[in-house]
């Protein structure tokens, strides 16, 4: 089965600004490592998955195509943070302090959950525009109009 290339794991590399491939084959996205085959199957299920919305491969002019490639980007970098992440950052910062407990929040789970924020709510823009694109038509028909005695408030 074949489907349209959206994107490319240098387009999800760039877009999230991650360190290249160091020593040991990973990306280093927000100071976490995302293996190459992890990173890899991201990108092609966001393209696998706007092709399967989209039902055929779309020519750069058509006007999906620009959505298309938007939803597929926001989509793979949305799913690279979250795996990127492991759940590690959800309880990281929590301890006990004997009976209580103690919970803190620091500044990069701030700014991880604020992106991860901000791919989701563009993405959602992105599949609007996507799936329910507005069409102008013209009328050839004749259009009828009230005829009746004119209105008067």
């Amino acid at each position: 089965m074949s489907t349209q290339n959206f994107i490319t794991a240098t387009e999800v590399a760039n877009h999230l600004n991650a360190a290249g491939i160091d020593a040991s084959g990973n990306y280093v996205v927000s100071g976490l490592a995302v293996s190459q085959t992890t990173f890899q199957a991201h990108v092609d299920y966001a393209n696998l998955y706007l092709y399967s919305l989209t039902g055929q491969e779309l020519p750069l002019d058509d006007p999906r195509f620009n959505s298309a490639k938007m939803a597929a980007l926001n989509l793979a970098c949305l799913r690279v943070l979250v795996a990127a992440s492991g759940g590690l950052l959800l309880g990281a910062f929590d301890y006990r302090l004997g009976d209580l407990f103690i919970t803190k929040s620091s500044a990069s789970r701030l700014a991880f959950e604020t992106a991860v924020q901000g791919f989701r709510d563009e993405l959602l823009r992105v599949m609007v525009n996507l799936t329910l694109p507005v069409q102008c038509v013209n009328s050839t028909r004749h259009v009828p109009h009230y005829r009746g005695p004119e209105l008067n408030p």
